[in-house]
């Protein structure tokens, strides 16, 4: 997603915004899981960049991992409810249910939230800081986002906004995937935890 397109979507809801990608790349190729909770392997489409997000995300967590997926109804798998995107339109995503969640999600389930501050935003600090991943399925995923750091840095000010600038907030977003790892450091990501607390 380049500056244009987020300008363009920026006030969709997130039904809209789920709905206006499936209008872009289709909905699922396949039901995300198989009805003995087992991820269907022909849902990946990583290979074109994308990743696959379910659709009720914004009403319980985890709902790739079949652990969670099982409290939930199995429809919630199915191809229709499945939305590719990219990593920044993933990240989008995300931040929409945080900031409009279902009247009727689980209880006790922050939805959205640990999608943008464990896994995208983190991966993301780690790719606008020079890390080049090994495996070729994700250089594609990166390579769909890398001169598009502008929009990366609006949708964090947008996260940061929502959460009236929560100090608690901008320390999780200050954060690497691969540092855990050990195969990046955080001192490589100076500049772009930086630029994230000056938003």
């Amino acid at each position: 997603m380049n500056l244009n397109e987020y300008l363009q979507v920026k006030d969709y809801d997130y039904i809209e915004y789920c709905d206006y990608l499936q209008k872009k790349y289709g909905i699922g190729l396949c039901d995300y899981m198989t009805k003995n909770w087992n991820k269907n392997k022909k849902i990946s489409r990583t290979k074109e960049g994308l990743y696959a997000h379910h659709k009720y995300e914004d009403h319980a967590i985890m709902l790739s991992d079949p652990i969670f997926a099982k409290n939930n109804p199995y429809e919630w798998q199915q191809k229709q409810n499945i939305v590719y995107c990219d990593l920044l339109e993933h990240l989008f995503l995300h931040i929409l249910i945080c900031e409009n969640p279902s009247r009727n999600k689980n209880q006790h389930e922050n939805v959205g939230f640990g999608g943008v501050v464990n896994l995208i935003a983190p991966e993301l600090n780690d790719v606008y800081s020079g890390w080049i991943t090994s495996q070729e399925w994700r250089k594609k995923c990166h390579s769909m986002v890398i001169d598009d750091e502008n929009v990366y840095l609006l949708l964090l000010k947008r996260f940061k906004e929502f959460y009236n600038y929560n100090p608690f907030i901008i320390k999780q977003l200050c954060s690497s995937f691969n540092a855990p790892l050990r195969i990046w450091s955080e001192k490589n990501n100076r500049k772009i935890y930086k630029k994230i607390k000056k938003l």
